[in-house]
């Protein structure tokens, strides 16, 4: 069987974006997915309801911080990763989480489109560990 190439070369990467400003993002979303904060709660309790209580949490698309905000509370002996592609969220994110324990945040920029290099790859592995 002979596999066209074009068939197998991904598409052309789209931007990860909203259509909200950064700081009216917490005020319009729920416009957009009613249920947004039961997303969020869901979440906590379904890794409440693991055996136990992980040491690292990596929030992809962080947006604004709001999971975190509240799943920080739950998960006292958690490190909290915050990764977004935008840097206005990031910013949302640090003025919303800056009376949370610093040591226990980091926030990093990730890629637009999701994509990640073996190396990073490896290194965000190594970091889990």
């Amino acid at each position: 069987m002979k596999v066209d190439p074009a068939v197998m070369t991904p598409a052309k990467p789209t931007q990860n974006a909203t259509p909200h400003l950064p700081e009216d993002y917490d005020a319009r979303i729920s416009g957009i997915l009613p249920y947004y904060s039961s997303f969020h709660q869901e979440t906590i309790n379904f890794i409440k309801s693991l055996p136990f209580s992980p040491k690292v949490w990596m929030d992809t698309g962080c947006g604004t911080g709001s999971l975190v905000n509240k799943a920080i509370e739950e998960f006292p002996n958690t490190k909290f990763l915050l990764l977004d592609p935008s840097e206005g969220m990031l910013g949302q994110a640090k003025e919303k989480l800056s009376s949370r324990p610093a040591g226990r945040l980091e926030f990093l920029r990730a890629s637009p489109t999701q994509e990640f290099s073996p190396d990073s790859q490896e290194l965000e592995e190594n970091r889990m560990l």
